[in-house]
């Protein structure tokens, strides 16, 4: 039995034909977890917990209140395990009683679980404790697609989490309307840099939005990497940063070093003269899709994960 806390206001099952199966949903129903509020605690015990922990001002919150999270999950868990939110190093913006806490909550639990490659060493470092991949997940079941379009995606707003300036000046290069999607770190007067950004919408209809384009770009910090993934399945090649497994892993051809735009934006040359080498990307992720990132293969890491606890 699992249970998974996170900050989301649910609790109980995620059925297979939710509409908006974002990455953490999507976690909870391919586990048959239940999930809870951080804050509402149930009295059932479970064999395994996975903590989401917030940020920002949800965990200030916390932090103020020295709230015992982990402990408190212990309580009712035989191990506790605490699911990495955002880069690794993203919650020391935070303030200092913030950091410390959450520290805290991570040297108490039993093991991490991290995004990405890179972010392995660097949480198996600073606590000691085992740190494994858990890999970035969609469940299909929900999805639909429309005809494709010449237009590209820009993944991410202009803020140095999401490095949407990076991908801004790659998608200039294809000179091709451009798309892309706002977030909490949406800046002021960033509506005049050309993108037509779509009103927030449910995962399944941002599929299909997605969709409708030819290509991708993402030059996020090293984090989920659900863009990449959803391009992948849906055969849009997609160019990013290395760093990030998702993009390694199911575009390798169109992959860069961090800070590298003098090839991102070869590559947007190559993808729109040479036909062939696109539809060679869009094979290439789709196998690798199929390869390493279908449900059953997250299913075989978690009981790989499950063995070393």
């Amino acid at each position: 039995m699992i249970a998974f806390f996170s900050e989301g206001g649910y609790t109980g099952k995620v059925s297979r034909d939710n509409p908006n199966m974002r990455t953490d949903q999507a976690w909870v129903c391919a586990l048959d977890a239940t999930h809870y509020p951080v804050n509402q605690l149930p009295q059932d015990r479970f064999e395994v917990g996975i903590v989401i922990i917030p940020k920002e001002k949800n965990r200030e919150f916390l932090a103020n209140q020295d709230y015992p999270l982990i402990k408190n999950i212990k309580a009712i868990c035989d191990k506790v395990l605490i699911m990495q939110e955002s880069t690794h190093w993203d919650w020391q913006d935070e303030s200092f009683n913030s950091m410390v806490w959450y520290y805290n909550q991570l040297i108490e639990a039993d093991a991490i679980l991290c995004h990405n490659d890179i972010d392995i060493p660097y949480f198996k470092g600073i606590t000691n404790k085992p740190a494994f991949h858990f890999p970035t997940l969609m469940i299909e079941d929900t999805i639909q697609t429309a005809d494709q379009e010449d237009k590209v995606f820009v993944a991410g707003n202009w803020h140095t989490t999401y490095r949407g300036f990076d991908a801004w000046i790659i998608g200039q290069e294809f000179d091709l309307p451009m798309v892309g999607f706002k977030s909490g770190k949406f800046k002021q007067g960033e509506e005049q840099n050309g993108i037509n950004y779509l009103p927030w919408m449910e995962w399944s209809q941002f599929m299909y939005e997605l969709s409708k384009c030819k290509y991708g770009i993402q030059c996020y910090q090293a984090s989920a990497g659900q863009f990449p993934l959803n391009c992948a399945y849906l055969g849009i090649p997609c160019i990013g940063y290395d760093d990030i497994n998702t993009q390694r892993d199911l575009f390798p051809s169109l992959s860069v070093k961090r800070g590298d735009i003098v090839s991102a934006r070869r590559l947007v040359n190559q993808l729109q003269t040479d036909k062939n080498w696109y539809k060679e990307n869009v094979k290439i992720a789709k196998f690798n899709y199929n390869q390493w990132y279908k449900e059953e293969k997250f299913l075989k890491q978690w009981k790989t994960i499950k063995s070393h606890l």
